[in-house]
């Protein structure tokens, strides 16, 4: 019996044992389970949370009620991770149930993206919005204006300068041009608010011609902002309605950040030099040209002479009686002669000085720089403050030229009580700007410069250098005399007030007054082309105003529901109104220079004055609704409707939509389960915007004085204006409708991230001015007619190559693909003339870009006479010899003949794509960046090469000179026809003047060092020095292939005439924290 028992308890021992072994077996095999639920530091359940078992692809999300349960093996580590909260690693550790607790990631969640009418975090954008931080592209690399500083920083945004003057004009197309006869800039809001500046001042007859501008952001200091967001498809922009069509730039200016009071000194010295000098020829290699032209014109024109220019030879006036009088000998020096300049004689003690010239160098200089910007700032829980300081004087590298600019910005805001916030941001600037006359055709500086004779000295007489008045002005004479300045003034504020009408619900009213003026005074002296005899002096004053108020009323919901739902709604009204004038004088005639244009009643001559006055006003309702779901389906829709005072009464007003919806598929369990993207979100949007951009009274009859004649008398009375075209009151909005589909990706850790966009947009119902039969008593009406379509490609991508603790690597870069089409046209149209005679240049056609380029086509050049006498178009001509050398244009159409049909599109002003390329590395306190720009696929109208007929007494390009048609030798190479005497060469607009304005330039390099000194008082030294416009790798012949003559005329892009060159800039600076 014993014996029974002790079997029959060695059997359940047996069993238990087994039990137990498998048990643990179990355990280790299958593991073990552990649950949980998920909050943050509040309590607040957290739903969707990623929990992976650390090493393996094993995980799980977190339910609706933050419950989550998972099985893992033994000595498991169990990661959990959540968008906008710190990721943690937390050992099982035997444990079967694990509350957690995750605590915010302040970093991310304060990564906001400002957009109209408010922010929202970067994880909820559903639209295509461009950031970037106005430190990271300042930082080393000082600039004078911002929208100059965000060239090839952001993926689809085109940034061209209207030349290299200082203070000259920048202007951005944003995604495509939507219009080819209405504005195409971007609407910019400056701490919430429109900003807009006054017109530059114009004087018709003084500045004619003169496509010189100004920068509209000049008076913003880049010094003061924080941030520049671009609102860039139709779901972000649909928002600002009528003026988002162009897209949109929003301005952030700093604020002061909690925490003690801090005072920034930052301080900057700049050298800049000429970038790149296009060579005319030196007095050796002219004086060779100008008596080829003789030797050519006396062969194949029959133009005999007896003396060369540069001969050699004395040279004797004649008296009455036919004396030679040896006493006035003038020596015409041989082309060896300038090689060694000097004085010459003869046998009879006359003496002529041989001594050439380079005007280009005459009138440039090394130019200095100095700016200056001070910033006291500080804030705590009740409010913050910032004041500011800036002051700028930068000189050009031609001479006399330069912008100096004084601005000053106060930041304050106050919470008074728990549900009420002011503030008030104000900035005043004071510019001078100093032109000269570039971008001009006709005359100016540049053109003077490329043209004058270099056989003369830089001490030529008064008197012999205005007998060349007639082809050039005096390149030292123009630059010293001639005055184009510009004094401006600008105030802009915004101010607001913040009620808290509920926990979730918020009132704003918003405030801008803003006030922008400038004058102008020009003058040329009787030295100049422009005011040389007759007209014996010209002289202009002009001045332009712009005041706008701007009232914004604005409630918002916002409401976040248990983090699983979060609601963003915002409801206003907005009403502004602008007041505008301009007024100018001139006159011709002055008795002396001495008084130049500040004594106008001096002027023989007093031009008809001119002035106007204007006022429009805008009024909308606005709505938009974000909703997001699980932090992973977000959802946008925006209304707006517009109505506006430049429209006649039944198009008055307009509505403007938008949807958009994004995916972060990121935070579903099969993306988190591959274990390799850290956010993966969709992005597809749809929206409409507008565009208003006629005159403020163009759907009204416009009256102007008609004076008839009444009882004996001349009498005043009105009529209609004619040059204004027939009243059309059925004029309506541009509309414009965009599609846009984003990819966003982060892996690696969050340090590669990748974003890729698709857009196709179409502007309908262009506002244009077409011609109509004169029979109707005018010649042209504005009507809506035709559309543009514009369909891209972005890519933008930021990779911290190298994230060590001392050492980094952070590579930026982005590439734009942009696609323009015209259609919906009757036929074809024209731009607007470029200059007197180049007037059918941009063609206007179904199926091409805005940009397209319309002329003849060369086909070689006539190498003897044989080859003249072949050409069916050279049928009539009455003496072929004086053709050879001369340029052959291609018959198109074979009818016998040149003429306008045969032209054709030689060329298209688009580019085929844009990239920037920023490399920055770090180590410990130095850092070292370098920044590539590019444009890629445009063509450039030279039409510095209009003015060059390779002939008469005008200097020439060394390229030209090498590469003209000589005879007797091998021409197959040769680009220009050969060098001749006469005046009578007809060259013909053609695709000889289209160039390659594809460019790659190394735009800047900057070496800075940070550290912390052990002096009392100050807590931070940055120590910097930096190269702007290092190197330009490109084949374009003239100064700067970024160039844009006609600014932000979008039907004329493309344009160089005579432009300003751009600068090399040296700088050094610091920047002081106290």
């Amino acid at each position: 019996m014993e014996k029974n028992i002790l079997n029959h308890t060695s059997c359940k021992v047996k069993n238990l044992f087994f039990l137990i072994i498998f048990g643990l077996m179990s355990q280790l095999f299958m593991g073990q389970q552990v649950k949980g639920v998920v909050s943050d530091s509040n309590g607040v359940i957290l739903p969707g949370v990623n929990i992976q078992e650390k090493g393996t692809r094993n995980g799980v999300s977190s339910d609706f009620d933050g419950n989550y349960a998972i099985t893992v093996g033994k000595n498991a580590t169990l990661i959990f991770s959540f968008l906008g909260y710190k990721t943690i690693e937390v050992v099982v550790g035997g444990k079967s149930i694990l509350n957690i607790s995750l605590e915010e990631d302040l970093e991310v969640l304060n990564e906001v993206i400002v957009i109209g009418y408010g922010s929202v975090n970067k994880r909820d954008l559903t639209g295509s919005v461009g950031s970037v931080k106005a430190a990271k592209i300042l930082d080393g690399n000082p600039s004078p204006t911002i929208n100059q500083a965000l060239q090839g920083r952001l993926a689809g945004v085109f940034v061209s300068q209207n030349d290299g003057a200082p203070g000259a004009g920048i202007s951005i197309q944003i995604r495509g041009a939507n219009s080819f006869s209405t504005n195409t800039q971007p609407l910019y809001i400056v701490d919430g608010i429109p900003y807009d500046v006054a017109a530059m001042a114009f004087d018709d007859n003084t500045n004619f011609n003169n496509n010189q501008t100004t920068n509209a952001l000049a008076g913003i200091n880049p010094n003061d902002i924080e941030s520049i967001e671009v609102l860039k498809d139709a779901s972000a922009t649909a928002i600002y309605g009528s003026r988002g069509a162009n897209g949109v730039i929003i301005i952030t200016t700093k604020r002061g950040k909690k925490g003690a009071d801090k005072i920034e000194f930052t301080s900057n010295t700049s050298v800049s030099t000429m970038a790149n000098k296009v060579q005319v020829l030196k007095p050796y290699e002219y004086a060779l040209y100008r008596n080829e032209q003789y030797l050519n014109s006396d062969k194949f024109d029959g133009l005999a002479y007896t003396n060369l220019p540069f001969s050699g030879t004395w040279t004797y006036t004649t008296d009455v009686g036919g004396n030679v009088d040896r006493s006035t000998g003038e020596y015409k020096p041989l082309p060896e002669d300038y090689l060694s300049s000097g004085y010459y004689s003869d046998q009879y003690g006359n003496s002529s000085l041989v001594e050439g010239s380079n005007w280009l160098d005459a009138i440039s200089r090394t130019s200095f720089s100095k700016e200056y910007n001070v910033r006291v700032s500080g804030g705590s829980d009740k409010g913050w403050y910032s004041f500011s300081g800036n002051h700028l004087d930068q000189e050009g590298t031609i001479k006399n030229t330069g912008y100096e600019r004084l601005s000053l910005r106060v930041n304050i805001g106050r919470k008074v009580k728990d549900w009420i916030e002011m503030g008030v941001n104000v900035n005043y600037s004071n510019s001078i700007t100093d032109f000269t006359k570039s971008n001009s055709q006709d005359y100016g500086i540049i053109k003077s410069t490329m043209r004058f004779p270099v056989n003369y000295s830089e001490n030529i007489g008064v008197e012999q250098s205005d007998e060349l008045n007639w082809l050039a002005s005096n390149p030292l004479t123009y630059v010293n005399s001639a005055k184009d300045r510009i004094r401006a003034i600008n105030i802009f504020s915004s101010s607001y007030a913040e009620i808290k009408l509920h926990k979730d619900l918020t009132f704003r009213q918003n405030l801008g007054l803003s006030y922008s003026g400038n004058n102008r005074g020009t003058y040329f002296n009787r030295h100049t082309q422009e005011g040389s005899a007759p007209t014996n002096g010209k002289a202009g004053l002009s001045d332009s105003w712009y005041e706008k108020s701007t009232l914004e009323s604005l409630l918002t919901y916002n409401k976040n529901f248990n983090n699983k739902h979060r609601l963003n709604i915002v409801g206003g009204f907005t009403y502004e109104e602008a007041n505008y004038a301009r007024k100018s004088l001139s006159a011709t005639g002055f008795p002396t220079d001495l008084t130049e244009y500040h004594d106008i009643s001096q002027g023989l001559v007093q031009n008809t004055p001119s002035s106007s006055r204007g006022k429009t006003s805008l009024m909308s309702l606005l709505g938009r609704v974000n909703y997001s779901f699980l932090n992973r389906y977000n959802f946008t829709a925006s209304f707006r409707r517009d109505g506006s005072s430049k429209f006649a009464q039944d198009n008055k007003f307009a509505n403007f939509v938008s949807g958009a919806f994004s995916w972060r598929a990121s935070e579903e369990k099969f993306i988190k389960n591959l274990n390799f993207f850290d956010d993966l979100k969709f992005r597809v949007s749809y929206g409409q915007t507008g565009n208003q951009g006629i005159s403020a009274y163009q759907t009204q009859v416009y009256l102007s004085t008609s004076n008839y004649p009444f009882g004996g008398n001349l009498s005043s009375g009105f009529s209609e204006s004619t040059w204004r075209g027939a009243l059309n009151p059925n004029l309506k909005w541009e509309t414009t409708d965009q599609y846009n589909f984003g990819i966003d990706v982060s892996i690696f850790d969050s340090r590669l991230d990748l974003t890729i966009e698709y857009y196709h947009k179409k502007t309908r119902d262009l506002l244009q001015r077409v011609g109509i039969p004169s029979s109707s008593g005018f010649d042209t009406m504005w009507t809506n007619s035709g559309n543009v379509v514009n369909e891209g490609l972005e890519i933008s991508a930021n990779y911290d190559v190298i994230d060590g603790d001392d050492f980094k690597w952070n590579l930026n870069a982005n590439i734009s693909f942009n696609k323009n089409e015209i259609g919906g046209l009757a036929g074809d149209q024209f731009g607007a003339e470029l200059w007197y005679g180049v007037d059918q240049f941009f063609i206007q056609r179904n199926g091409v870009p805005i940009g397209t380029m319309y002329g003849y086509v060369e086909d070689g050049f006539y190498d003897n006479k044989a080859e003249v006498l072949a050409d069916p178009v050279n049928a009539t001509v009455a003496n072929p010899e004086s053709l050879v050398g001369e340029v052959k244009y291609r018959d198109i159409n074979e009818d016998g003949a040149i003429t306008a049909a045969d032209q054709t599109v030689i060329g298209d002003a688009s580019p085929d794509y844009t990239f920037g390329l920023t490399n920055n590395f770090s180590f410990k306190g130095f850092s070292l960046g370098f920044f590539f720009q590019g444009v890629i696929g445009n063509d450039l109208f030279n039409g510095n090469l209009a003015n060059i007929d390779v002939a008469n007494i005008a200097n020439i390009p060394e390229f030209v000179y090498n590469s003209r048609w000589v005879d007797g030798a091998d021409n197959s190479n040769a680009e220009w026809p050969k060098a001749i005497r006469t005046y009578t060469r007809d060259m013909r607009i053609s695709n000889r003047h289209i160039e390659d304005g594809s460019y790659i330039r190394l735009k800047n390099v900057n070496l800075g060092y940070k550290f912390n000194p052990k002096f009392k008082g100050i807590d931070k030294v940055y120590l910097y020095g930096s190269v702007t416009n290092v190197f330009t790798i490109s084949n374009y012949s003239w100064f700067d292939p970024d160039v844009n003559a006609f600014a932000g005329d979008a039907s004329r892009r493309g344009v160089d005439i005579y432009s300003y060159p751009s600068s090399r800039t040296f700088s050094l600076g610091f920047n002081v924290e106290f």
